[in-house]
């Protein structure tokens, strides 16, 4: 890796602070699955309503943004129409939103590359591209400032977990007879995860924001493929806190990247946070860090009325480590 130039990684578009409460609240949602056919009325509807409802004051897209199968993305032109849609309950408000892709995002051959300068024009996206050696697009940091802008107070780190095991073996020359097995005995897992230089990256700039900041700063790491320990603390409900619904396999990496493990010996994630299993709402503890879901948005992609939603995060300035986070549902808000 090369050094890491500390002040460009953390600027921002909009600087997010917290608020004069010491309050600060993030929504997170994902698997939207939009694009060309997609159900634009129900869809940005339900963004519209847990927007309203929870009043956030940073809304994350979890990936899956747009796709699959015939509700696709094809040009940058279609996706702009798609986000002028279901971005619009955040840009009437004022509220910023960033995104990480999924690996359904790009199917129909606008790579995300491509995509991320569509997302960028909006005026209250804070997404980034990420430094360019990365693997993947979108690998970036938000950092959230107190009240008057001074210190930061806690992290967001956008993580590109890519689309699958195929295009894993495609971009390491790995043959393509070579079989990668998974643990919880289901037909899932054969998504990919997060490689090698974007722990790397993320390490540097962790330890950067400490020696700027003078202490370490609480974080929360969003993804859209979960970590296999999301499958692991389903065979451990007991003891690690398990609330929440859990009605289809994980469908995790078969390959460990050791994400989780360089974030416990890091020491400031403190939350996980994905989407990708539509049907999957639950939160668990393990090793002090929160892994959750934040369930799904979609109208037509394996869908379920009860589960469809967001997870919300409430942060206080005074011990940001100390955070609260829950489902919310659009059936709750919308009759």
């Amino acid at each position: 890796m090369k050094n890491i130039d500390i002040n460009k990684e953390i600027e921002t578009k909009i600087p997010l602070k917290f608020n004069k409460d010491g309050s600060f609240r993030i929504l997170m949602i994902s698997d939207i699955h939009g694009g060309v056919g997609y159900d634009k009325e129900h869809t940005v509807a339900a963004i519209q309503a847990l927007v309203d409802n929870t009043k956030p004051d940073l809304v994350l897209l979890g990936g899956d943004n747009a796709g699959p199968g015939i509700i696709h993305i094809e040009t940058a032109e279609q996706l702009k129409e798609m986000l002028d849609g279901i971005a619009s309950p955040m840009e009437k408000a004022g509220i910023p939103w960033a995104h990480v892709y999924g690996n359904h995002d790009n199917n129909f051959g606008l790579e995300n590359k491509d995509h991320q300068p569509v997302y960028e024009s909006f005026p209250h996206c804070v997404s980034k591209a990420g430094p360019e050696e990365l693997w993947g697009c979108g690998n970036y940091v938000l950092p959230i400032y107190d009240e008057n802008g001074e210190k930061i107070l806690f992290n967001v780190f956008g993580f590109d977990t890519h689309r699958n095991m195929g295009h894993f073996k495609n971009d390491f020359g790995l043959p393509d007879e070579m079989q990668f097995y998974i643990c919880n005995n289901g037909e899932n897992g054969n998504g990919d995860t997060i490689r090698f230089n974007q722990l790397m990256w993320y390490w540097q700039v962790s330890e950067e924001m400490e020696k700027l900041n003078g202490s370490k700063i609480p974080a929360l790491a969003y993804m859209h493929i979960p970590l296999p320990e999301f499958d692991l603390v389903t065979h451990y409900r007991d003891k690690c806190k398990f609330d929440g619904h859990q009605l289809a396999d994980v469908s995790c990496t078969p390959l460990n990247s050791g994400a989780f493990s360089t974030f416990l010996q890091r020491g400031d994630v403190k939350a996980i946070f994905c989407g990708h299993n539509h049907r999957n709402d639950f939160s668990a503890k393990y090793c002090g860090i929160t892994l959750a879901y934040d369930g799904f948005l979609s109208y037509h992609a394996c869908h379920m009325d009860d589960i469809r939603g967001g997870r919300v995060l409430d942060l206080n300035a005074e011990s940001p480590a100390e955070f609260n986070t829950y489902m919310v549902r659009v059936r709750d808000y919308l009759k």
